[in-house]
């Protein structure tokens, strides 16, 4: 439901059951309310830097397009490129009009990024092609036309303006790195131990065959220097890891890892501790980044300039928004959807937890934040949908689809239907 007062307006959701039936009905509880308002006015004063907050837009819906599709999934690749990946094929899409620009034959396309006047396609489960069949992890097409450019048959993993190649789970280290626009060969990797990519010094890091550590320069191959560093453990079976700033090496045997990884300062290689380092850090929205420890097992908070942690999340399970960190509830036994649910929203700058989102569902994401959420209606067919912003849940009114993802392209949503349609919703902003 939507309240206002004055200048404010105040979207409530609601705590939705488990079971998800339709809209929760309408409950008028004024000194809840005016506790609300009080809270919604405080915070909105302090995110926006001013002592009264502008009104919150009620936003509406309206269909643009739906694309035909064989159970394909959308993905925006920027301001001027859309990709549905169906069944049997890979199609391009303008988004100022949704027209068809080119399409390309292949299953199991799931991933694409734009390169100068490229795009690159990944597929998902080229590893589980047939021995005998060569298979296509990557293909590499013209941004106009779609026509093939080049493909591999082996990993691609694109790294700024170099292509790093190889095989998975390769024991000889067969990597080698190529010029991402015409897979031209750059350099390869010699014998090593272990190796890892360190894009933010737009370097590599080997151990080799006898122990040394060696940085290369990722685009050249260059050897920039060569080290003795102390090496945890005994024999091969070693592993590094980049963090912000330090470079982690660790042991590993038939348990898995061991527990001590010895840190390194990328700039001096001298010993430092591992406290504050992880292995995965993306925006988490709010001007802050989500940092993962090496076991996967918490989330850390943390500044993006100074990588300072401003609190932590137990057992892993949430996403970051432009609302605040959403905790990830347990799913329950008997929804009809296997969509990530809310349990609560918590405030990056205090830790308190709200729970009026309880029980929504994660949508999609778009570059690792959550911007919309569902709530089905099965019975009737409808998805009921809420964006969110830094400041509210905004209410966006429910559609006639059951949707199972969506991602945003500007002010549009692109979401993909159980029923296997592509439908493009226009996001409109109306004052009140």
């Amino acid at each position: 439901m939507v309240r206002e007062s004055g200048a404010v307006t105040v979207i409530d959701l609601g705590v939705l059951p488990s079971e998800e039936p339709g809209e929760p009905p309408a409950r008028i509880d004024l000194l809840l309310w005016g506790r609300r308002l009080a809270a919604v006015v405080t915070a909105a004063a302090v995110l926006a830097g001013v002592t009264a907050a502008a009104p919150l837009p009620r936003h509406r819906l309206s269909t643009l397009a739906v694309l035909p599709s064989s159970a394909g999934v959308a993905r925006v690749v920027d301001a001027g490129l859309v990709m549905v990946f169906e069944n049997q094929r890979a199609v391009a899409y303008d988004p100022d009009g949704w027209r068809e620009l080119w399409s390309v034959q292949g299953s199991a396309f799931v991933h694409a990024v734009a390169y100068q006047d490229l795009v690159l396609l990944f597929r998902g489960d080229a590893m589980n092609e047939p021995a005998a069949q060569r298979a296509e992890w990557a293909r590499a097409v013209d941004r106009a036309t779609g026509l093939l450019r080049w493909s591999s048959d082996r990993q691609v993993e694109l790294q700024g303006d170099v292509m790093t190649v190889y095989v998975v789970a390769d024991l000889e280290q067969r990597v080698e790195f190529r010029d991402p626009r015409t897979n031209e060969l750059r350099w390869r990797l010699p014998s090593s131990l272990t190796w890892v990519s360190d894009e933010r010094r737009s370097a590599l890091w080997r151990i080799a065959p006898d122990g040394a550590l060696v940085e290369h320069d990722l685009l050249t191959g260059a050897v920039r220097r060569t080290e003795r560093v102390r090496l945890p453990g005994k024999g091969e079976n070693l592993n590094l890891r980049v963090a912000r700033g330090a470079l982690g090496i660790a042991s590993f045997g038939e348990r898995g890892y061991s527990e001590t990884t010895l840190w390194y300062d990328t700039t001096s290689l001298a010993g430092i501790s591992g406290v504050g380092q992880w292995s995965w850090e993306h925006d988490c929205g709010r001007g802050l980044h989500c940092a993962y420890s090496l076991d996967g097992e918490r989330v850390y908070l943390v500044d993006p300039a100074t990588g300072a942690v401003i609190r932590s999340v137990a057992d892993g399970r949430a996403f970051g928004s432009p609302l605040g960190l959403l905790v990830v509830g347990p799913q329950d036994s008997g929804a009809s959807f296997s969509l990530p649910t809310v349990g609560a929203v918590l405030d990056p700058s205090t830790g308190v937890q709200r729970a009026d989102l309880k029980g929504w569902r994660v949508l999609g994401m778009d570059d690792s934040i959550v911007r919309v959420l569902a709530h089905y209606d099965v019975p009737h067919k409808l998805t009921y949908l809420a964006e969110l912003t830094d400041r509210e849940a905004v209410r966006l009114g429910p559609v006639p689809h059951l949707l199972r993802e969506c991602t945003t392209a500007g002010r549009a949503l692109v979401c993909a239907t159980m029923a296997g349609d592509i439908v493009v919703l226009r996001i409109e902003r109306d004052r009140p």
